[in-house]
């Protein structure tokens, strides 16, 4: 099977992880590189974050650059603990990963990106699942690399309703204006959004198998405590949301996802709706469809696949 190239654009709090093993562990993919990007955490957490899952998995030949470390226009303020991945990012684990060994490359993300776009010899996927400040900056200041992206997947958006505001998903309403920037760029792209990724859950019932079934799962189920509680207690979902691993399965195997073409915008200018992905369902603007939008995934394949890809992983780990 022929591989896809991709950059992963990441945040990395625990789902990211996830995703980061399914890139890794599925086969499908070449990874060119990883870069950060504040979000879960700050930037300087989830980049430390990234390198340690890396390290955790033996992947140590995948380079790795820091980006951005707030949004293009408004600030960030990170809070001292997320609720949902922990004051670390990766669940405040009572055996927490150690500091890790590698480094960064000393590129910043957009001089990662411009690069490796450049220097390919076929089109790039890139694979924002944080804030889109990274490839909004990539875009305004290389245009001239367009040509190289093949498409952009991302998981952001939502068209009925939010998990950072009655409207808004969190990772477009840390930087709406990066996303605007991305939905009016012209490049093709496809969103992973709410409507399918809450339905991309691993069960709480399944959540125990991962005790058992092999080193690294055992390493994710000790991570997911938090994440777990978040779904359980304050989300009423039926298991915990493997949000950012929805990109990746959608490349590898785009049967299992549903979706619709719509024309999407973001409101960065609303009072209430600041950040919303605004989804011409109805087809009422006469815009032309710019953004491939989930709708829905077939669950049980979905997750079958992150499985698949941690034990793959952890039968290779020393």
């Amino acid at each position: 099977m022929e591989k896809t190239k991709i950059i992963m654009d990441v945040d990395t709090g625990i789902d990211d992880a996830i995703a980061i093993c399914l890139a890794l562990g599925s086969g499908a993919f070449d990874v060119l590189g990883i870069t950060t990007t504040f979000g879960n955490r700050k930037v300087d957490v989830t980049t430390k974050n990234t390198l340690k899952i890396l390290e955790l998995i033996g992947k140590t030949n995948i380079p790795v650059s820091k980006g951005a470390a707030k949004p293009i226009v408004k600030e960030y303020f990170s809070p001292e603990k997320s609720i949902v991945h922990g004051a670390d990012g990766l669940g405040d684990m009572e055996n927490p990963l150690p500091e890790p060994t590698i480094k960064e490359t000393g590129m910043s993300a957009v001089e990662f990106m411009a690069k490796t776009l450049a220097e390919s010899d076929e089109p790039v996927t890139i694979v924002p699942v944080g804030p889109m400040t990274n490839v909004a900056t990539l875009l305004m200041t290389s245009p001239e690399l367009k040509p190289k992206i093949k498409e952009v997947v991302v998981m952001g958006g939502s068209m009925l309703k939010g998990n950072a505001s009655p409207v808004a998903e969190a990772n477009i309403k840390q930087d709406p204006e990066a996303a605007y920037i991305l939905l009016h760029s012209g490049v093709k792209i496809r969103m992973a959004c709410l409507d399918a990724t809450w339905n991309g859950y691993v069960s709480f019932d399944e959540l125990e198998d991962w005790k058992t079934d092999n080193k690294l799962s055992r390493i994710f189920y000790q991570m997911c405590g938090i994440y777990s509680e978040h779904y359980k207690l304050r989300m009423k979902n039926p298991g915990l949301a493997m949000h950012d691993s929805m990109t990746l399965a959608w490349i590898a195997r785009p049967e299992l996802v549903k979706s619709e073409d719509y024309y999407v915008t973001v409101d960065i200018d609303g009072r209430y709706t600041y950040g919303m992905t605004v989804t011409d369902v109805n087809r009422v603007t006469g815009e032309k469809p710019n953004v491939t939008m989930s709708t829905d995934v077939d669950r049980v394949p979905f997750i079958n696949m992150i499985k698949e890809a941690i034990a793959r992983l952890s039968s290779e780990m020393k």
